[in-house]
């Protein structure tokens, strides 16, 4: 049986992609699978995949001291692929290849534009962040001579990577149609699911749910969202909108408590935390709709797939969403949701009114979404090209 190592010193153990997609099903497919990512245990047993906690650091700045226990591990472990997904552990490549006895495949799996991401980092300097951007580029371009394969979420990101000498492969960040599995069944609608959610007594109470999922940071439009919802409830509108993700700092937690606070729409905002992968299904299947308000910027503007939007879609929800052509492609392709223009509040409070009082049409467009993911976005046709390449990898 083959060693597969998958590590990440960023993303959460738990993560969709990482843990269930990918390390899930390479277990279920006969490989040893070992995910090493930050955790509060030591080591536990899911799904057949071994996961080893790693303390996570408690600064970015302390990251360096991450990296040395995952390559102390990796060494520990001798696996035959080391899978990495973040690319700040580019550094610990070199060192793999210098003190490992057994000649082990590398893959770099690229989840974003990176080079872009760094122009978007709030914590460097803004007159420093083009100067960054091109240092970490060189570096990256350096430590990938010891890269054997790539893993690219969407074809736009490959070009970018043209010269390095690797096998490349796209694997779409697709949802996973068993992970939904039963998501319309009655057992998913009792108000007494909604109430132990959104602690609500009654979903009546509101005029509709909307829902967002994923990072709370400033560029993915949460201020949007808020400003929307003050003129929604100004309107005589009861909307709730649930808030799913983690906060990218204090500063800007504190922000948006204020403005919630200020403009007296407390009752009309949940903020939930981090919401398990496994527990997205149950939050989608008590909300109304989603809602993905990205402004336009440079990262959000190139090729990229929204798992969060495809989840919706499978869901049966109909989608509000910026007029960006990554989101958009979906809504044109199945007429299952309203593409607004990303900086207008206004206009995404209007989307939202459609949905009010439009039912029937708002319930055909989860309809629709949902057939489409089911016939043509889907982890399950994704896979057979993964294993293959992991084969291709290990001769």
């Amino acid at each position: 049986m083959k060693r597969i190592v998958h590590i990440t010193c960023v993303h959460n153990a738990f993560d969709g992609r990482i843990m269930y997609r990918e390390c899930a099903w390479l277990a279920k497919s006969g490989y040893e699978v070992i995910l090493i990512a930050p955790a509060l245990f030591q080591e536990k047993i899911k799904e057949n995949v071994r996961i080893v906690g790693l303390k996570k650091p408690g600064s970015r700045f302390k990251r360096p001291f991450a990296w040395l226990e995952i390559l102390k591990k990796v060494l520990e472990l001798k696996p035959d692929i080391l899978h990495f997904h973040d690319p700040e552990l580019l550094v610990i490549l070199p060192f793999v290849r210098l003190f490992s006895k057994k000649k082990i495949k590398l893959v770099y799996d690229v989840h974003e534009y990176f080079v872009d991401s760094i122009r978007d980092k709030f914590w460097i300097p803004e007159r420093m962040r083009p100067i960054a951007a091109r240092l970490v580029q060189q570096a990256e371009y350096f430590l990938g001579s010891f890269v054997h394969g790539q893993i690219f979420v969407v074809k736009g990101q490959k070009k970018f990577y043209s010269k390095w000498r690797t096998k490349k492969m796209i694997l779409h960040n697709y949802p996973d149609l068993e992970k939904f599995d039963g998501l319309r069944l009655k057992k998913y609608q009792p108000e007494k699911r909604i109430s132990d959610i959104f602690k609500l007594n009654n979903k009546k109470e509101n005029s509709i749910i909307l829902i967002y999922i994923g990072s709370l940071y400033e560029r993915r439009g949460i201020m949007t969202m808020l400003k929307a919802l003050k003129i929604l409830v100004s309107k005589g509108f009861k909307p709730l909108l649930v808030l799913g993700g983690i906060f990218e700092d204090k500063s800007f937690k504190n922000k948006v408590k204020k403005y919630i606070r200020k403009n007296n729409i407390d009752k009309n905002v949940r903020i939930t935390g981090w919401i398990d992968y496994k527990r997205i299904k149950d939050y989608l299947a008590c909300a109304d709709a989603v809602w993905l308000p990205h402004p336009a910027s440079e990262q959000y503007t190139k090729d990229s797939v929204s798992t969060k939007q495809l989840e919706a879609m499978l869901a049966s929800l109909p989608v509000i969403c910026s007029d960006l052509l990554p989101l958009t492609r979906f809504i044109d392709e199945a007429e299952c949701g309203l593409a607004v223009d990303p900086a207008d509040p206004l206009e995404h409070a209007k989307a939202v009114i459609w949905l009010c009082e439009n039912p029937e049409e708002a319930k055909q467009m989860g309809n629709r979404g949902r057939m489409l993911v089911m016939e043509k976005y889907s982890w399950q046709k994704e896979f057979k090209n993964f294993k293959d390449f992991y084969v291709q990898m290990l001769k």
